[in-house]
């Protein structure tokens, strides 16, 4: 069983043609269907609705892409997308360790694959997967001793609590269920390591921030969740081919004052658009990284300051052998302090090479990113001691600091306590007929998911082609 189904169920090069997959892929909007039938070509004899129009979008990530693709198809053919970076993808992003051995350090799984936007462009592509199962785990508690995981059937009753304090964090839930129970110390610990597994590392964010709506409104997928033995940026690819992407290009200014939109870039480049779509993460949005000429309308304000942007940090490393058993996907740590290097994903089932990812969110994955990556490679090789005792010096190691990324400011975004769920509707409305918002933090059904952000760029793409010409 997926986490994220678990969770839910705790109660009872391919040039230009690559359009074709994600355009078969991605549903029309929030609440449609995530696949549906590809948009069609204008009826013939018909001019495309789009004119000459100039349209910029402004970043080259998954929804961005999913953007372009669908303007393309629908007759826009003046789209430019302004990166950031040095290269397309944003938060899908494949690095490598050792010799070239392919490693996710940003999205890694297809969140349920059946009716995902995303399998239909593997399908279309013939890109290899393999499943994760999440049930295929080990955990050892903080003394290095192996441990019982929590009781599933005192999982109905704390998401029951939870259910019955809707305005209470789950870490408050948690305070009561615990006194209620007359959990031990020992009892303690291994229960806040599960909360940690099972909400934490789905938000990026502690379960002091969360509540039982920050993950009650999202929709799930059926089918289980897998990874790419060879990168999630095949997907990434496959979406940016025969796209005209300009990469170093940060944009700091969008003034829609005039007749025309003017997009101002850091390195001084200005860009005149008809239409210009935004897909940047909530992250740079909520410190203002780019201004807005007239500033946003005041429900998107409100709305980018009510959610907030979780962590989820990994340190991946190489080892000449592996000392864990090579056969189990989940390697659980429940440490004196929750979400401490609390799970590590074998990666040898996938790749057959002894590679461990090690997860860090909330707080102290953002805690961890003022450590040198020498000094994260030393704690890492520390909580696997803890656990396997004697651990040789990894081969090779690599780390993220997606809170520290300018061009993210953050993993993906959640809803913190006392916010409704409706608020992310707010991030998707069009500011006129001429400023569009798309990225995973802008999508009601499935936020904080590739396929989601996915759907939103062609949801933005919908809207431009909806204006009366």
């Amino acid at each position: 069983m997926d986490r994220r189904r678990f969770i839910k169920g705790g109660l009872g090069a391919a040039g230009i043609a690559a359009a074709a997959p994600l355009l078969a892929a991605c549903g029309n909007g929030d609440n449609a269907p995530a696949v549906e039938t590809p948009a069609a070509d204008p009826p013939a004899g018909e001019p495309p609705a789009a004119g000459g129009e100039r349209i910029v979008i402004v970043g080259a990530g998954a929804a961005a892409l999913a953007a372009s693709a669908e303007l393309q198809v629908r007759g826009f053919g003046n789209v430019v997308l302004l990166e950031a970076r040095d290269r397309a993808g944003g938060r899908i992003w494949t690095s490598s360790i050792g010799d070239g051995i392919p490693v996710e350090l940003g999205a890694t799984w297809i969140h349920g694959v059946r009716g995902n936007p995303i399998s239909e462009i593997v399908e279309s592509n013939r890109i290899a997967t393999a499943e994760t199962d999440h049930d295929n785990a080990v955990l050892y508690d903080h003394d290095g001793r192996p441990a019982e995981p929590v009781d599933p059937a005192l999982w109905g009753q704390y998401m029951a609590l939870a259910y019955e304090m809707p305005d209470a964090s789950l870490r408050d839930v948690f305070e009561r269920f615990a006194t209620t129970h007359g959990l031990s110390d020992d009892d303690r610990r291994l229960w806040l390591h599960s909360l940690a597994s099972m909400f934490s590392h789905e938000f990026g964010a502690d379960i002091s921030d969360l509540s039982i709506l920050s993950y009650d409104g999202p929709s799930t997928l059926r089918g289980g969740d897998v990874v790419f033995p060879q990168g999630y940026s095949q997907i990434a690819d496959v979406l940016a081919a025969g796209r005209d992407i300009r990469l170093g290009h940060p944009v700091s200014e969008i003034d829609h004052s005039g007749p025309t939109v003017v997009v101002a870039t850091e390195s001084g480049d200005a860009f005149e658009a008809d239409r210009v779509v935004v897909t940047v993460p909530l992250g740079v949005l909520k410190a203002d990284a780019i201004s807005f000429t007239p500033a946003l309308p005041p429900a998107m304000q409100d709305a980018i300051g009510a959610l907030d942007m979780g962590i989820l940090n990994r340190t991946c490393l190489l080892f000449d052998e592996p000392f864990w058993d090579r056969d189990t996907e989940w390697i659980g740590y429940a440490g004196e302090r929750p979400g401490q290097w609390s799970e590590t994903l074998n990666l040898y089932p996938y790749l057959g090479r002894p590679v461990l990812a090690m997860f860090n969110p909330g707080s102290f994955g953002a805690e961890i990113e003022q450590y040198s990556d020498a000094e994260l490679k030393s704690r890492a090789v520390e909580a696997l001691r803890a656990m396997f005792g004697e651990v040789p010096e990894p081969v090779d190691a690599v780390s993220t600091r997606w809170g520290s990324d300018p061009w993210t400011r953050g993993s993906y975004s959640y809803l913190p306590v006392g916010v409704e769920f409706d608020i992310y509707r707010d991030m998707a409305r069009p500011v006129g007929d001429r400023l569009f918002f798309a990225g995973e933090a802008t999508h009601s059904r499935f936020p904080s998911t590739v396929h989601g952000a996915l759907l939103s760029g062609r949801r933005a793409a919908r809207q431009i082609t909806g204006l009366p010409r």
